[in-house]
This record gives C-alpha cells, sequence and structure tokens, in this order.
C-alpha cells in the first residue's frame, strides 16, 4: 500500500485552518486538501489565523502555518496561540509549519516556536497526506 493510499475517509470533514498569504499557494493547498475532503478555511496572515483560531479554538482540528507572511509571520503566530492556549487551559492544537526554506534551522525555529511539525514548499502531495493523516487520527 503506498501512501497516496492513506485512509482518506478519516481526514474529510476535518476543519483545517490555513495561514497562507500567497493566493497561488492557496489554490494549490485548497485542491490538494479538497482530494481528502477537507474544506480549507483561509488566513492571510499570522494576525488573522490567531482571531480565527481565538473566536472557535474547538472548531479546528489543525493549522497549516505558512512561517514567512506579511503582518505577523507564522513563528509569532504560533506563539501567540500556545500562550493563549495555556492562559485558557486548551488542549494545543496541531501546528504544521509551511516554508520555502528546506535549512534545518528553519525548522529547528518552527519548532521551537512551539510548531508540531514542518514542511517544505512546494509541497510534497503524499508527504502532506501522511503528515495530515499523522495528526489528524491522533484525535
Amino acid at each position: 500500500m503506498g501512501p497516496s493510499k492513506l485512509n482518506t475517509e478519516m481526514l474529510a470533514g476535518k476543519q483545517v485552518l490555513v495561514a497562507e498569504d500567497n493566493t497561488a499557494n492557496q489554490l494549490v493547498l485548497k485542491r490538494l486538501l479538497k482530494k481528502v475532503g477537507i474544506e480549507p478555511v483561509f488566513a492571510n496572515n499570522g494576525q488573522e489565523i490567531m482571531s480565527l483560531y481565538k473566536a472557535e479554538p474547538e472548531k479546528w482540528h489543525l493549522l497549516l502555518m505558512d512561517c514567512e507572511m506579511p503582518v505577523m509571520d507564522g513563528y509569532h503566530a504560533t506563539e501567540g496561540i500556545r500562550e493563549y492556549e495555556v492562559e485558557q487551559a486548551i488542549n494545543p492544537i496541531h501546528i504544521i509549519g509551511l516554508s520555502a526554506h528546506a535549512i534545518t534551522e528553519f525548522k529547528k525555529k518552527a519548532l521551537d516556536v512551539g510548531m508540531d511539525d514542518y514542511l517544505t514548499k512546494p509541497l510534497d502531495r503524499d508527504l502532506l497526506f501522511q503528515t495530515l493523516d499523522k495528526y489528524l487520527h491522533a484525535d
């Protein structure tokens, strides 16, 4: 069974919030996520994703967080979300960092600020699905 033969029914209907400022990347992610039955909600920067998450933290199953965005980047947004979760005593949501940087220090920074995982762009479809499968099955 290859990686593209994941049990995607387990992913269908999951509520995924995506911070991504590039519209072309939004379209790619929307198309990929649709293949596994996920209709993502997009935020254009870290400030927006924090507001959307804080408004209804129990609604979301996972956040895909672009690391480099205007207004507020994904690193600061992740720190803000993690602080909020501690203040509210709520279970931390899974946050997957997205970046064009494949360098180890960027991945380390992402994990240090509280992201659960890190994927490089352009996204590898199978790796994205495996990562979603890993974190969305944990619930």
